[in-house]
């Protein structure tokens, strides 16, 4: 199988990575914004749904060694993308908390 034929495959296709990763950013900030809105006072449980996105990402990584080239390379592909989007939710947790508490006009 040369180059062409691996880019050509639906496996290396970039767009469904980023569509991956966006959509899983966006459904994890909208989770923990939910935890935050129906409990204001505990900041810590926003982290919850992006802690258990990257334990999974994680196992979706270690599945991915056991299996064969192509299929192993597209899992930890999408557990990559979950993964950095776990982190990117993670790390953006605190902005709910600082825009709906902190910011008021």
């Amino acid at each position: 199988m040369n180059f062409r034929e691996l880019v050509s495959k639906e496996v290396f296709k970039l767009s469904g990575i980023v569509f991956l990763s966006a959509s899983t950013f966006i459904v994890l900030m909208s989770a923990s914004y939910l935890i935050y809105k129906r409990y204001p006072y505990q900041q810590q449980l926003t982290y919850i749904p992006s802690g258990i996105a990257l334990l999974f990402s994680f196992l979706l990584i270690f599945a991915s060694f056991d299996m064969n080239a192509l299929d192993g390379l597209t899992m930890s592909a999408t557990s990559i993308a979950v993964g950095v989007a776990s982190l990117a939710a993670f790390m953006c947790a605190p902005l709910i908390d600082y825009f709906l508490r902190y910011r008021q006009h």
